[in-house]
């Protein structure tokens, strides 16, 4: 069982690059958005994720994780679902 879970920890573990391309893909992502539909609805996006990032920070601070920890674990929280790249 110890072998399963360390497995399925390593297969959805995100990395700085993984998550840099994610950020990537919600800026994209938000000035597509903002230039078919309207610029409020892209800000909506960007705004969406900002505060996934706030309420991950946040969590984590809860929790006892302070400084750079923290930020780089909110930051691999909300950007690292592009990990599959």
């Amino acid at each position: 069982m110890r072998a399963e879970r360390k497995a399925l920890r390593e297969a959805i573990r995100a990395d700085l690059p993984a998550a840099h391309c994610g950020l990537g893909i919600v800026i994209v992502a938000s000035m597509i958005v903002g230039l078919l539909v309207g610029p409020v609805t892209g800000a909506l996006v960007a705004g969406a994720f900002a505060v996934l990032f706030l309420v991950a920070l946040a969590v984590m601070s809860m929790r006892g994780v302070r400084g750079l920890d923290a930020r780089k674990r909110a930051y691999l929280f909300t950007f690292g679902w592009a990990n599959w790249m």
